[in-house]
C-alpha cells in the first residue's frame, strides 16, 4: 500500500500543479475578457478547474491515507507540512474567489462595465488562486526534492516562506493590474503591455532558474579532501554525548589483527586487468584478482590465522579488499579513506585476521566499488568448521553477478551465463552457498530472486550464521539482498535439481544423478522465503522488549537533486547525503537498537560493517523463527525493521546501502566508537574513493 500511495501522491502533486497553474492563468486574465460571453465562458472554465482540483485533492488524501495505513511515519511529513500549506490557500479560494466567480459565470449579457472588470481583477478575488498555484509548486518540490524529516518546524518555515512571500508580491502586482483595468483604453494597451511584460518576465525567470541550477550543481560537488569524521551531524541515540575521536584517541591503525605469528593460511591476491570469458563465449574486459573473476576461492578453517597479501598491477585503478560479513578488526576492514589508503598501482597491503566465524562470506574491493566490483574485483571467502565440513557433503559456491558489456547486461553465476550441469550421486548431502555479488537485476527494483526446483530444500545459514530448526521448502523463491548470502542444503534425490536466477531463465545450475540428462521445469510461483518466521529454537541475547543503551532511526528516502555536480534521484538517510549523513556514536559494550524505515521509491540492502545484527521485528511484527542474524538487510519501500546489536568491535565502521549506485550517490553513514580516530582522507585530491 505504501508504494501505491507514494507513487500516486507524487503524480497527483504534478497534476494539482498543472490544474492550479491553468486556474491561475485564467483568473489573472479574467478581467480582460472582451465580451460578456467570453467572460462567462472563462468563469465557468475556471469553476470546472476548481472542481477538478477538489477531486484530485480528495484522491491525494486517499493516497496519503494508504501510507498512513502502513505507519504514521510514512505520511507524517505530508500531514504536518504539505497539506496545511495546500489547504490554507485553497480555503481562501473557497471564501473569496468562488462566490464572485459564480456570479461572473451566471451574469447576463449586459456590457462588461468597469465595475465588473474591477471585481474580476480585485486582488482578493485573484490572488488566492495565484497563491494556491504557488503552493502546488511547493508541493511538487516537497514530493520530489525536499522530502522533509522530523522534526518539521524548520521545514514548515522553509516551505511556507515562498508562499507567504508570493502573497505580498502577487497582491502588489495584482493591485497594479487593477489600476490598468480602470483605464479607458485598457483592452488595446493592456494586451500590448501584458505581452511585453510576459516576455520580460519569462526571460528573467529563465535567467534566474539557469543561474540557480548552475549554482546548486556546483555547490553540490564534494570537497577534494575530507575525512569520515569531518562533520558535526552526530547522533547519540538518546544516550550520553561522547567524544568523536580527537586528541589522544585510538587510531584505526591500532585496531589490527595479530601482526605476529605464522599464519595457518596465507594467500596472495594480485589485482590485474584480464579478459574473462563467459560460458556463452562473451568476453569481458575485467578487473581481476590473480587474473580471474570471480577471484580465487579462499577457504579456511575456524580459528585459522589468515594472511592475505594484496598487490596492485592495475595501471589506472586503486584497490583494497573488504571482507564482507566477516567481523574482522577495524584496521583490516579494507575501506579506502576510513581504515587504510587504497593500494595504488605497484603497491601492496597485507591483511591479517583470525577466522572466528564459520560460514559463507565474500571479499571485494572497497575502492570505487560500483565500477570495480561490477568489472570483477570480488571472490568467495568460506570459513569451514574447525573439524572440517560434514563427511561426504558436496559444496557448491554460487556467486550471482551481472556483467556489463557495451551491448547488454549479462546475468550469470560467476562466469556461467548458460545452463551448467554437475553430476551428484543420489543420497549425497549438498550445500549451495548463494552469494549476491551485484546490485539488483537491472529490470527489477526488488531483491535478486533465485529459486530451487526438483527437491525440497532447507536454509541452513543466513549471512554466515546457522539457522536453528530449518524446515523443508518446496519451490522457494529467495529474495537475496545485495551482499547477502543463503546456505541452502538438501539430500540429492533420484532426479535432477535446478537452481535458477529468475533474471536469466536460460542459465542456472543443474545437479543431476549420473546419466540423467533431464532438466527440471522452472517453478517461480512458490512461496517467498521469509526469514522472520523461519526455523525455530535458538537463544536471543536480547529482543524487541530489551532495554537498549542507544536507539537510532535510519529514515531512508530519495529526492531529485544534485549530488557531486550531477542530477540524480539521490538516496538520503535522515534527510541528508554523505558527508552530511549522521554518524551513530556508541561506546564499547553498548546495546544498540536501530529502526530502519524505507519511505523511498527503491529497496535498500543496508550493510553494517564489523557487526552482525539481530532482526527484532518487521512492520511491528516480532521475529518468531530462528534468531535471524544479518549483516546485509534488504529493506523494500514501505518496510520498517528494528535490529539490535552489541557494540563489541571498536572502530570507525561504514554503514551503507549495498546497491552500490546508491552508495556512490551518498547513501553512506558511519558507526563510530568513542575515541576512535582515522588518519585517512577521501576525495578527488586523495587516492581514496570508498564508494
Amino acid at each position: 500500500m505504501f508504494e501505491v500511495g507514494e507513487n500516486a501522491d507524487g503524480i497527483l502533486a504534478g497534476v494539482l500543479f498543472l490544474i492550479w497553474l491553468s486556474a491561475a492563468i485564467l483568473a489573472t486574465r479574467l478581467a480582460w475578457r472582451p465580451t460578456p460571453e467570453a467572460l462567462r465562458k472563462s468563469a465557468r472554465r475556471l469553476l470546472r478547474l476548481l472542481v477538478a482540483a477538489l477531486v484530485v485533492l480528495v484522491v491525494k488524501c486517499v493516497a496519503i491515507g494508504l501510507m498512513l495505513a502502513v505507519d504514521w511515519i510514512f505520511a507524517d511529513n505530508r500531514v504536518i507540512v504539505q497539506m496545511p500549506l495546500l489547504l490554507l490557500p485553497m480555503l481562501a479560494v473557497a471564501v473569496w474567489t468562488v462566490p464572485g466567480l459564480r456570479a461572473l459565470a451566471n451574469r447576463d449579457d449586459a456590457p462588461v462595465d468597469v465595475e465588473t472588470r474591477s471585481a474580476a481583477a480585485n486582488p482578493r478575488f485573484v490572488v488566492p488562486v495565484q497563491v494556491t498555484a504557488v503552493a502546488t509548486v511547493v508541493g511538487v518540490y516537497f514530493a520530489y526534492v525536499s522530502r522533509p524529516v522530523p522534526s518539521y518546524l524548520d521545514d514548515i518555515a522553509t516551505h511556507a516562506a515562498p508562499i507567504l512571500l508570493s502573497v505580498l508580491v502577487l497582491w502588489f502586482w495584482q493591485g497594479r493590474r487593477l489600476r490598468v483595468v480602470t483605464a479607458t483604453d485598457f483592452a488595446r494597451r493592456g494586451r500590448r503591455a501584458s505581452a511585453l511584460r510576459a516576455t520580460a518576465q519569462a526571460a528573467v525567470v529563465v535567467l534566474v532558474v539557469a543561474a540557480g541550477i548552475t549554482y546548486v550543481a556546483q555547490s553540490s560537488r564534494l570537497p577534494d579532501r575530507m575525512t569520515m569524521t569531518s562533520h558535526d551531524n552526530v547522533d547519540y541515540g538518546g544516550g550520553p554525548s561522547i567524544g568523536h575521536g580527537g586528541h589522544g584517541g585510538i587510531s584505526v591503525d591500532d585496531l589490527r589483527g595479530p601482526q605476529t605469528g605464522k599464519p595457518n593460511k596465507a594467500f596472495t591476491l594480485t589485482a590485474k586487468n584480464a579478459t574473462v570469458r563467459l560460458s556463452s563465449g562473451a568476453e569481458i574486459k575485467a578487473l581481476t584478482y590473480n587474473g580471474q573473476s570471480p577471484g580465487p576461492e579462499l577457504r579456511v578453517r575456524e580459528g585459522d590465522l589468515v594472511e592475505v597479501t594484496l598487490h596492485n598491477e592495475i595501471p589506472d585503478e586503486n584497490v583494497t579488499i573488504h571482507w564482507h560479513g566477516l567481523d574482522v578488526p577495524n584496521g583490516e576492514d579494507g575501506v579506502a579513506g576510513a581504515t587504510q589508503n587504497a593500494v595504488e598501482p605497484g603497491g601492496s597491503f597485507t591483511y591479517r585476521f583470525l577466522a572466528e566465524q564459520v560460514g559463507t562470506f565474500w571479499y571485494h574491493t572497497h575502492q570505487n566499488p560500483l565500477e570495480a566490483i561490477r568489472r570483477g574485483l570480488f571472490g568467495a571467502l568460506i570459513v569451514e568448521p574447525r573439524d572440517g565440513p560434514p563427511p561426504g557433503e558436496r559444496d557448491f559456491v554460487v556467486q550471482a553477478h551481472e556483467w556489463r558489456t557495451p551491448d547488454d547486461n549479462i546475468v550469470s553465476f560467476g562466469t556461467s551465463d548458460t545452463l551448467q550441469r554437475q553430476e551428484v550421486a543420489p543420497g549425497t548431502p549438498v550445500r549451495l552457498r548463494l552469494i549476491n555479488t551485484d546490485n539488483n537485476p537491472s529490470t527489477d527494483s526488488r531483491p535478486r530472486a533465485l529459486t530451487v526446483n526438483g527437491t525440497p530444500v532447507r536454509v541452513a545459514a543466513i549471512d554466515g550464521v546457522d539457522v536453528n530448526g530449518p524446515t523443508p521448502l518446496t519451490n522457494p523463491r529467495f529474495g537475496l539482498a545485495t551482499g547477502g548470502r543463503y546456505d541452502v542444503t538438501f539430500t540429492m534425490p533420484a532426479g535432477p535439481v535446478r537452481l535458477t536466477d529468475l533474471a536469466n531463465r536460460d542459465g542456472g545450475l543443474v545437479l543431476a544423478p549420473p546419466a540423467d540428462a533431464s532438466t527440471p521445469k522452472i517453478v517461480d510461483d512458490g512461496d517467498h522465503f521469509d526469514p522472520l518466521s523461519y526455523g525455530s529454537g535458538g537463544s536471543r541475547p536480547f529482543d524487541a522488549g530489551s532495554s537498549y543503551d542507544r536507539s537510532f532511526t535510519q529514515l531512508l528516502d530519495d529526492r531529485l537533486s544534485f549530488y557531486n555536480g550531477g542530477l540524480h534521484l539521490v538516496p538520503i538517510i535522515n534527510g541528508h547525503s554523505f558527508p552530511d549523513t549522521p554518524t551513530l556514536m556508541v561506546r564499547m559494550d553498548d546495546l544498540v537498537k536501530v529502526r530502519i524505515v524505507n519511505r523511498s521509491h527503491q529497496n535498500h540492502p543496508m550493510h553494517l560493517h564489523g557487526h552482525h545484527a539481530l532482526v527484532l521485528s518487521r512492520n511491528g511484527v516480532r521475529a518468531t523463527g530462528s534468531p535471524w542474524w544479518i549483516d546485509s538487510l534488504d529493506v523494500i519501500p514501505g518496510e520498517i525493521y528494528e535490529i539490535g546489536f552489541k557494540a563489541d568491535n571498536p572502530g570507525l565502521w561504514m554503514d551503507h546501502c549495498h546497491n552500490l549506485d546508491h552508495a556512490a550517490n551518498g547513501m553512506v553513514m558511519h558507526l563510530a566508537y568513542e575515541g576512535v580516530t582515522s588518519p585517512y582522507e577521501l576525495g578527488r585530491g586523495t587516492p581514496n574513493q570508498p564508494e
